[in-house]
């Protein structure tokens, strides 16, 4: 047996970016986070609420400019005030995401799937991308900011006001000139880092809930190959031995399917509530044509984040299809009747799906992607109106 706090073999990446952006314990803490892991948490609620603070003063006093839409800020003040709940919640669940995790590497009592290896590692590449592609849109959009600069002090100057935010990656309020060698550099970097920090996590919460979603469906799969060969075995002994495994593993994935819904169940709402506001007000952002290349790598961003969760709730699904389907498939017509009674119990279990919910708006699925967008749509209209 592997010590209690190394027996984590799933969700590799995941849970070293979550490491870097303050959110996870460090390694060996994960089960019992300690002190230390603690004040990192509040560390990264003490930024994040800096920044917040930051783009609210500044949407604030420009209310007082008529002459400037504000909806640039107050999109990213509901996108980063939405993001800093949705991980309050992630961090609240921690430590039930992580044994959920340690015991989906736990394979001592049905054996390793035979695909196990190759999905964990291609699961692993799918965050790594994703890490690339947040990385990459952070740098792109500020070097987008920094070529406005000039621009957007011209449009200041002409209206009367002294923005000290041109040239960084938010229109963050800042109560002293920063316009000189190095200080404007060194809040740049600052705001490249932090902003990251932050943005990217909405992104990687629904990623990790559909890796954990998709260690469980190879579970499934891996009963499914069970259930199959069953009652291959005329002899009754063998079949009864063979049902009762079958069993056994069943309610421990119905369980990790459950675990797996409450650790996610108030992260997903969250992420749905703000989702439509934050597509509306980027799409007000775009009709105004302010920032719009700024605005359409925004808006992409939040319909990844969207998505992934969407098919990973999709795939979940579907999967409660497999255990059904693979009963059906098996030689349950030629065993023992009172073993034909268990398999029928078995059956009727698992007609209930296995779901990710994403509060009262329904569970995690294609079908929620697209209320979302058409929510988003009508929030438009009425910003627009």
């Amino acid at each position: 047996m592997m010590p209690v706090n190394e027996g984590i073999a799933i969700c590799q990446t995941s849970r070293k970016i979550f490491r870097y952006s303050l959110v996870w314990p460090l390694e060996g803490n994960e089960l019992s986070p300690g002190i230390n892991d603690r004040i990192r948490v509040i560390i990264f609620f003490i930024i994040n609420g800096i920044i917040i603070f930051s783009l609210s003063t500044h949407a604030y006093l420009l209310l007082k400019h008529p002459e400037f839409a504000i909806t640039e800020e107050l999109a990213e003040v509901i996108a980063l005030t939405g993001c800093t709940y949705m991980v309050y919640v992630f961090v609240e669940n921690q430590k039930n995401i992580a044994f959920l995790m340690r015991d989906l590497s736990d394979f001592e009592i049905f054996g390793v799937p035979s695909n196990f290896e190759k999905r964990n590692k291609k699961l692993n590449l799918v965050v790594k991308l994703f890490f690339c592609y947040t990385v990459g849109a952070v740098i792109f959009y500020n070097f987008l900011k920094l070529s406005e600069k000039s621009e957007c002090k011209r449009i200041s100057s002409e209206r009367g006001m002294k923005e000290n935010h041109c040239g960084l990656i938010g229109p963050f309020w800042i109560p002293f000139n920063i316009d000189y060698f190095p200080v404007f550099q060194l809040f740049s970097l600052f705001g490249i880092f932090f902003s990251h920090l932050l943005i990217k996590m909405c992104l990687h919460i629904s990623l990790n809930a559909f890796e954990i979603a998709h260690h469980i469906i190879l579970r499934i799969q891996h009963l499914k190959v069970m259930i199959e060969e069953c009652f291959d075995n005329k002899s009754y002994t063998v079949s009864q031995r063979n049902l009762e495994r079958c069993i056994s593993y069943h309610i421990q994935i119905l369980e990790f399917a459950s675990r797996l819904d409450n650790a996610f169940f108030q992260c997903m709402f969250s992420h749905f509530l703000l989702t439509g506001t934050i597509f509306a007000c980027l799409e007000k952002q775009i009709l105004d044509k302010i920032n719009i290349l700024g605005a359409v790598f925004h808006i992409l961003g939040w319909i990844m984040a969207l998505f992934v969760a969407c098919i990973g709730g999709q795939d979940f699904l579907n999967a409660s299809e497999i255990i059904p389907n693979a009963i059906w498939n098996s030689k349950w017509y030629q065993t023992d009747i009172r073993l034909k009674k268990y398999a029928v119990f078995m059956l009727m279990r698992s007609q209930r799906a296995l779901r990710i919910r994403a509060g009262p708006f329904g569970v995690l699925s294609f079908p929620l992607f697209l209320a979302v967008l058409k929510t988003s749509y009508s929030i438009f209209c009425m910003l627009s109106s």
